[in-house]
């Protein structure tokens, strides 16, 4: 398994609450057709610990997949892909797109 980390800022003149509709109209609907997306959640950042901390993102949106390199191909060639793209560009800047494995628990 491996996990692919979306950092996003809010572009200006969007809320929190514009890209969360949207996440659920559009962002969730078609991420479910793409088969080589285990599972996907977009979580908004509520703060930092300890407090005084600040983040230059907004959203971290989590994609869990078994197979990296169907998920590669996937954000060039499939639909749903350019769907949202198309429509997200207008809503979010990508900071980072982190990959990451999992540490076995053994």
């Amino acid at each position: 398994m491996t996990l692919v980390y979306w950092l996003v800022r809010l572009k200006d003149g969007v809320t929190a609450e514009d890209y969360q509709a949207f996440v659920r109209r559009v962002d969730y609907p078609a991420v479910a057709r793409i088969a080589s997306i285990r599972s996907y959640r977009s979580t908004r950042v509520s703060g930092t610990i300890p407090p005084e901390g600040g983040v230059p993102f907004d959203f971290v949106d989590m994609v869990e997949v078994d197979d990296l390199k169907a998920y590669l191909r996937d954000l060039e060639t499939h639909p749903a892909v350019e769907e949202v793209h198309s429509q997200s560009a207008n809503m979010v800047e990508v900071l980072h797109c982190v990959v990451a494995e999992p540490v076995a628990k053994d």
